[in-house]
């Protein structure tokens, strides 16, 4: 008879769960959903993790999403792939590899890749449920055999506490910087262990810089994952090797303080390829039907000016993470970031000239948007 392991992450911490189904060898897929929607499969062979990944509309939804940001195939042909996979019911690895001509042991390691994010977000969540149940598990092939779940949790809480320390220096994810130095003088200045694959790693990351990719695509690019990937923009920034030299279009994807999530960058590319127009009137619609009441004096403005606001004040943002970049330090007022050249603030001014607020703490910056 089997017993399904289920419970409460505030009850049965997630390294507790990864001990117990360890050190029973167990082989099974561990479900668990987040506080905010999200699910993560993970599966395991004989007690060692093989597989990990967020669950999307197909069961290889994170694999062709990371294969898209990572430039080895492109949405077209992801879109393609999973259309044959749901008429053919074949695999999608199958059709990659032998439809598109992807190398296996690049694909191998998309999927390294994507397990290794999931794991460290999968790590920092404190709240959800979760259900483990005893199944076969699809691997790469019959002799794949994955990391032991104890050493799954010693590499996790390394990194974990390692980000702790890097929290509040690590960049915007669209900070765009520019090489002002060599990468022989960074290793001659880094402190830390050069193991042949972190000198490597840095050597990709610091060769896509060019003061045109964003963080977020110099990472996806370099192969190194979102946790060595900001440590390494952090470590280059702080040797002064390289610079911030602006934003890139849209909004910051900030990553300060805990709430810094990979889950986002990991989520199926259906979503990024909706129509911008739907997408907003989705967004609009959802919070009309949130609100509990009108205000007693509601603020009359159009859904155009709406949206045009909501993009201006998320531009200010990005560009207040810039200025801390460059600077050292937020700005004391809203005016430095023009001196600084970050923003133009004349072309993010309300139609009707009113001006946005700002207020400087000693955590941040409040930034209010003209109709408060």
């Amino acid at each position: 008879m089997t017993v399904a392991l289920r419970g409460n992450l505030s009850d049965f911490g997630i390294g507790e769960v990864f001990q117990l189904i360890g050190q029973q060898r167990k082989t099974g897929v561990l479900e668990v959903d987040g506080a905010t929607g999200d699910r993560i499969h993970v599966g395991f062979v004989d007690g060692s993790v093989v597989t990990a990944a967020l669950v999307g509309p197909h069961e290889d939804a994170a694999l062709g999403d990371m294969l898209v940001r990572s430039g080895l195939l492109t949405a077209e042909r992801l879109l393609a792939i999973e259309q044959r996979v749901e008429a053919e019911e074949d695999t999608f690895r199958r059709l990659a590899i032998h439809q598109e001509g992807l190398a296996a042991r690049d694909v191998d390691q998309i999927e390294d890749l994507v397990t290794r994010e999931t794991l460290f977000e999968l790590l920092r969540w404190t709240t959800g449920s979760f259900h483990f149940s005893a199944q076969k598990v699809r691997t790469r092939t019959p002799e794949t055999r994955g990391s032991p779940a104890e050493q799954i949790l010693m590499d996790g809480l390394r990194m974990l506490d390692e980000w702790r320390e890097l929290v509040g220096r690590v960049p915007s994810e669209n900070t765009v910087f520019q090489r002002f130095g060599t990468f022989e003088s960074f290793v001659s200045k880094s402190s830390e262990e050069a193991t042949p694959a972190r000198i490597e790693a840095a050597r990709r990351v610091f060769g896509l810089i060019d003061g045109r990719l964003s963080v977020r695509r110099v990472i996806d690019l370099a192969l190194v994952g979102n946790f060595e990937g900001m440590r390494l923009f952090t470590a280059l920034h702080e040797s002064g090797e390289i610079q911030a030299v602006r934003v890139a279009g849209g909004a910051s994807l900030g990553m300060h303080g805990g709430g810094f999530s990979v889950l986002p960058a990991l989520r199926s590319s259906a979503s990024a390829i909706l129509p911008l127009g739907l997408l907003a009137l989705a967004v609009m619609l959802a919070a009309q039907y949130r609100a509990p009441s009108p205000p007693a004096h509601p603020i009359e403005r159009s859904s155009l000016e709406a949206v045009r606001e909501g993009h201006a004040t998320r531009r200010l943002s990005a560009a207040i993470d810039t200025y801390r970049l460059l600077a050292g330090r937020f700005p004391d007022e809203l005016e430095a970031l023009a001196s600084r050249g970050v923003v133009d603030l004349n072309a993010l001014a309300a139609p009707e000239g009113r001006p946005y607020y700002s207020a400087l703490r000693a955590d941040g910056v409040i930034l209010l948007a003209p109709e408060h």
